[in-house]
């Protein structure tokens, strides 16, 4: 037999069929990481919250909140999860519908992953994002914004819209909140 593509050919097959031998567990198809930052909840929604998130989470959850200083009367909190992909589409599916929270939820698999911003003020906005945390805007999108928005003017703010921008900018002081705290409790701790 010869080294031709026809050998190479019988040495793909192979490979694949032994690739499709494989079997995964369910643990090992499908689990992201995801963190979600609630930055501003009513007193009175609180518990409703986490029951809400142990249930699409199917497990016992513990947020450690705090007073939200930039709404006063309402609480801020945080927390980890690790859970099968898709799980941050439906936490954002059921938080989206108490319209008096704010929070941003970020979760990925292997190499990618989706960011969710919700305010009651612009609504939830989604985005894909790559393993350094960037917001990845596809061609079609960027397509659609450059057809839909001949003036250069509207082309920005559309694309600031597919970034996230409008998103960012109002998160800011919350996440300002979060990182003086989190500086305040290592200043204690160094001492």
């Amino acid at each position: 037999m010869g080294w031709g593509r026809s050998h190479l050919r019988d040495r793909y097959a192979l490979i694949y069929k032994e690739l499709l031998l494989i079997t995964y567990t369910p643990s090992e198809i499908g689990y992201c990481h995801g963190r979600l930052n609630i930055y501003s909840c009513p007193k009175a929604l609180m518990k409703h919250l986490e029951a809400g998130l142990e249930r699409e989470l199917k497990e016992s959850i513990n947020i450690n909140w705090q007073s939200q200083v930039l709404k006063p009367g309402s609480y801020r909190g945080q927390m980890s999860y690790s859970n099968a992909i898709g799980s941050g589409a439906r936490i954002v599916n059921a938080l989206k519908s108490w319209s008096y929270l704010i929070f941003e939820l970020s979760e990925f698999n292997s190499s990618e992953g989706s960011i969710y911003f919700y305010t009651k003020e612009l609504g939830l906005y989604r985005g894909s994002i790559n393993s350094q945390g960037q917001i990845v805007v596809s061609e079609d999108m960027l397509k659609s914004a450059i057809t839909q928005n001949l003036k250069q003017s509207d082309l920005t703010l559309a694309l600031e819209k597919l970034m996230g921008r409008p998103w960012d900018t109002f998160l800011e002081p919350f996440r300002r909140v979060e990182i003086e705290a989190a500086s305040s409790v290592a200043d204690r701790l160094s001492v």
